[in-house]
């Protein structure tokens, strides 16, 4: 789709308010990808290449020769160099890329862009780090992010062609990884919303099995500063249900209460921080309790719900659950096994009934078993992903391939090009 088609699109009452969804069991979810990397810039016109026999294009600042880059405007050298990568990333596919700075957003808000394609941004979050690196000085680092356009669960051959492409684009030019790097998946319904019900039921869910779902990743992703646990990183923590209901209000209309309590497991009685995520009376407060109210912008959780915040400022107003457990990666097949563990948990939490959903929450909380994370994958029906997952992490426990792409451990500096 065009950005001219695009723009002839009616506004979306999503992007406009908070909208719960009476019944949203119907169509199939949509999902993008954010891939976060960095790119070398050669400082110097005058210097030679370092890495000659890399074969791919190394990008240059485009200024003339006695004139240093440094006394370039920012924004001239910014639009310049993206549009530098943009070309290159075309070259190998027929994936269109729009920058940040072409955006066009769903009126009248400025900050809610249209994922009708692929769009190449910068990311200030990603820096790179020297480590056990020689053979970077020549270069100045820029971290950058695609994010795909939205793709339909319920389309495998458009969304994996999609990735892919992505994918071999971006190893296309020199790229490197580490361990600032994220990918992350965004989970939403299309051009509609989430119900109230759906959205406590995964919080709930994902509060209890935050652990499991960042023990399937790479292990240094648990000190990144941006993907903490829930219980770090979140207000539900923090709040009782006693503060939350302090003002004095009726907590939930009769209809709530009813819908609420065919999915609380009797034993959530002694659980505070689910009794608290039960009590929310809407999305927006449910969000705002599964963010912290104390760090709005800082503070990243494993998983982030800002961009149910209402629109403007605050987030975006997306409707979107943005996963944030894996870290840097440009290999299509593991991104791929970890969309479908992201699409099934939000899958399960709005199709699963009272019975099954209070099944599963039964097991994960019986102190008597140890429930896995490959337990986890195989109650959401990941038969595949469970083998996929247990075989990976076997490699990583046995302190081999710990780099994030090949020829990492031994000192390479650019993720290498797909075959």
């Amino acid at each position: 789709m065009s950005s001219e088609e695009s723009w002839e699109q009616p506004p979306i009452p999503k992007f406009d308010e908070i909208i719960e969804t009476p019944d949203d069991s119907k169509g199939p979810l949509t999902f993008g990808v954010e891939l976060e990397f960095l790119v070398p810039i050669i400082e110097n016109n005058s210097w030679s290449d370092p890495h000659p026999q890399d074969g791919r294009d190394a990008f240059r600042h485009d200024c003339e020769a006695d004139v240093h880059w440094l006394d370039l405007d920012h924004e001239w050298l910014n639009e310049n160099f993206h549009d530098s990568i943009r070309r290159a990333l075309e070259k190998t596919c027929d994936i269109c890329f729009r920058l940040s700075i072409e955006d066009i957003f769903h009126e009248p808000h400025d900050n809610v862009p249209f994922y009708d394609v692929c769009r190449l941004t910068e990311d200030a979050t990603v820096k790179f780090e020297a480590r056990h690196f020689t053979d970077h000085k020549a270069y100045e680092w820029r971290g950058m992010e695609v994010t795909t356009d939205v793709m339909r669960c319920d389309d495998a051959t458009f969304y994996r062609q999609r990735i892919k492409d992505v994918c071999r684009s971006i190893r296309s030019v020199r790229v490197h990884l580490n361990e600032t790097c994220g990918v992350h998946v965004h989970v939403g319904h299309g051009d509609e919303s989430f119900s109230l019900v759906t959205m406590k039921k995964f919080s709930t869910l994902i509060f209890l099995v935050d652990e499991l779902l960042l023990d399937l990743h790479h292990p240094s992703r648990r000190h990144n500063e941006h993907c903490k646990l829930l219980k770090y990183s979140s207000f539900v923590h923090k709040l009782t249900l006693e503060e939350l209901m302090a003002d004095g209000r009726v907590y939930l209309s009769s209809a709530q209460r009813e819908e609420k309590n065919k999915f609380v497991p009797a034993r959530f009685a002694l659980k505070a921080p689910q009794q608290t995520l039960q009590a929310a009376r809407g999305i927006e407060e449910l969000a705002k309790i599964m963010g912290d109210e104390s760090y709005p912008t800082a503070a990243r959780g494993t998983v982030g719900f800002r961009r149910f915040l209402p629109a403007g400022k605050t987030g975006g107003n997306t409707h979107t659950f943005e996963f944030r457990q894996m870290v840097g990666c440009l290999d299509p097949e593991p991104i791929l096994y970890w969309v479908r563990v992201c699409t099934a948990l939000v899958d399960f939490t709005r199709l699963s009934s009272p019975e099954k959903y209070i099944g599963l929450l039964n097991k994960i909380m019986d102190d008597e078993t140890a429930f896995s994370k490959f337990d986890l994958l195989l109650a959401l029906g990941l038969v595949e992903e469970e083998k996929y997952f247990r075989a990976r992490l076997q490699t990583w426990n046995q302190d081999r391939d710990l780099g994030l792409y090949e020829g990492q451990e031994e000192g390479r500096l650019f993720v290498p090009e797909m075959q």
